[in-house]
C-alpha cells in the first residue's frame, strides 16, 4: 500500500461528519438517566463502579473482585500468594525432573547388569566347553590306558 493511499484513507476515516439530527435530543437524555441513576456514567472507572459510585447498587463479580484487590493490604498478599506459588512449582519442577534423571539412571544400570550378566553367562559357557574338551581328552587317555593294561594282563596271564 503506498503512503499516499493510505493517507487518504486516513483522512477519510477521520473526516468532520455532522451529528445526525437527534443527537442532542440523545444526549440530554442520557444525561438525566445518569443523575436519576438509571445508568452508568460514561466515563466511569472499574474502580468507582465496584465501589457502587454509579448509584445502582449492583456489582458483578469482576467488579467485586477487582476491589477487593484494590485494598493495600490485599495486593501484598496477592504478591505473597504468587511468590508462594512461583516457589511451590519451581520446587515441583525440580523435584520432578531429579525423578526423571534417577529413572533413566536405574535404567541405564539395568542396561549394564543385563550386559554383565549377558557377559558372564558368556564367560561360562566358553569355561565349560574347555572343561568338556579337557575331560574328553582326560577321559580318552584313562580308557586308552585301561585298554594297554587289559591287553597286557591277557598276555601275562596267556604266558
Amino acid at each position: 500500500m503506498s503512503k499516499n493511499r493510505f493517507e487518504d484513507e486516513l483522512k477519510h476515516a477521520l473526516r468532520r461528519e455532522e451529528p445526525s439530527a437527534d443527537f442532542t435530543n440523545r444526549l440530554l437524555a442520557r444525561v438525566a438517566q445518569e443523575k436519576e441513576g438509571f445508568c452508568e456514567p460514561a466515563e466511569a472507572s472499574w474502580q468507582e463502579r465496584a465501589k457502587g459510585k454509579n448509584g445502582a447498587g449492583k456489582q458483578g463479580w469482576l467488579q467485586k473482585l477487582g476491589a477487593l484487590l484494590a485494598l493495600p493490604q490485599l495486593k501484598w498478599a496477592t504478591a505473597g500468594a504468587l511468590v508462594a506459588l512461583l516457589v511451590v512449582s519451581t520446587i515441583g519442577l525440580y523435584r520432578h525432573r531429579q525423578q526423571l534423571e534417577l529413572q533413566r539412571q536405574a535404567e541405564l544400570s539395568a542396561q549394564i547388569s543385563e550386559a554383565d550378566g549377558q557377559r558372564a553367562k558368556e564367560q561360562v559357557m566358553f569355561a565349560m566347553r574347555i572343561a568338556s574338551a579337557k575331560l574328553n581328552v582326560a577321559q580318552k587317555k584313562v580308557r586308552d590306558t585301561l585298554q594297554q593294561d587289559d591287553g597286557q594282563t591277557v598276555g601275562h596271564q596267556q604266558n
